[in-house]
């Protein structure tokens, strides 16, 4: 059974019908050799590095779209996509041009308990990861603040992680053990505009937002792209250098987000929050995960990433 055509090469071969009304050629490329291979549309020319087609080519490859979709190729706009029970509605394959199920929802914990939309709801007192919530239907959190997770561990093992620091300190900005915690969820590059970053941002100037990353250089890049107000990472970060077994791998793994940092244009006061531990990682060559934080109990501390905060707090 065929797959639906995709975006891109419906929107190409409209594109190309368009101009191209009662047939003609266009120039060989990835798209129309899709299109060529997909729906024996036209005729290939290697010599000439051309796809011919006729009008009975754009008949056919428009009685075809429209046998699956519903629509006429030539005129009519690719449909956005839906959720899984609207698609239903209309096509028999309900993941046809449908999202993930997933993909509205967000997973969050607490220590105490979840308080949104004005509402108090405790938690079960049970190991979990969290609560699978439809992002769209938090419109208020009655939270200190947000946290993005970066590993979904930390989620399920909110109460290993050591405040201590930030507890003790009078003058702490935020009271962490009442945050909200975030999971950030897949790490596609895809996914920063998932509906984790978009319910993490649309908070943003209204309570804190902060980002829980792993102390390599991902993990700075994911604190600074995610436009947190702060970075909850290693008091002292020299404990990068904490004995583990095994040798180091991750460090090596990660020349794009390094050549990141030293690209970045800021001024150095704005990176001066985080180039030091920045500095210790290039020194050590060695980078700590988010477990390692936990299961070791390090000391965590906030470092300020924007440079105005006053609204959120």
């Amino acid at each position: 059974m065929k797959t639906l055509i995709t975006r891109q090469l419906y929107k190409f071969a409209q594109d190309k019908l368009q101009n191209n009304r009662q047939g003609g050629h266009i120039k060989i490329s990835a798209l129309a050799m899709k299109l060529h291979d997909d729906y024996n549309f036209g005729r290939v020319d290697l010599n000439q590095k051309q796809l011919f087609f006729s009008l009975t080519d754009i008949f056919s490859l428009s009685s075809e779209i429209q046998s699956t979709l519903g629509l006429d190729i030539r005129n009519d706009p690719y449909p956005d996509n839906k959720d899984r029970l609207n698609t239903a509605e209309n096509f028999r394959n309900e993941k046809d041009i449908s999202y993930a199920v997933s993909q509205d929802f967000i997973l969050i914990n607490s220590l105490s308990a979840l308080k949104i939309n004005q509402k108090c709801h405790k938690l079960l007192g049970l190991t979990s990861l969290g609560h699978y919530i439809n992002a769209d239907e938090i419109h208020t959190i009655e939270h200190s603040a947000i946290v993005l997770v970066e590993n979904l561990t930390v989620m399920a093992n909110l109460n290993a992680i050591n405040l201590s620091k930030l507890n003790a300190e009078i003058d702490s900005p935020i009271d962490l053990t009442q945050a909200l915690w975030l999971y950030r969820g897949d790490v596609k590059p895809q996914h920063t505009a998932s509906s984790s970053y978009q319910f993490f941002r649309r908070f943003k100037n209204k309570v804190p937002i902060i980002c829980f990353s792993d102390l390599d250089p991902k993990g700075i890049e994911i604190a600074l792209s995610s436009e947190a107000d702060f970075w909850l990472t290693l008091t002292n970060a020299h404990e990068v250098d904490m004995r583990l077994l095994g040798s180091e791998q991750e460090w090596y793994k990660q020349q794009a987000s390094i050549d990141y940092l030293l690209n970045l244009e800021m001024t150095n006061q704005e990176k001066q929050s985080w180039q030091s531990h920045f500095d210790i990682l290039k020194n050590y060559r060695k980078t700590l995960k988010q477990e390692h934080m936990l299961k070791h109990n390090l000391e965590l501390t906030l470092l300020q990433l924007s440079a105005d905060i006053s609204k959120a707090t």
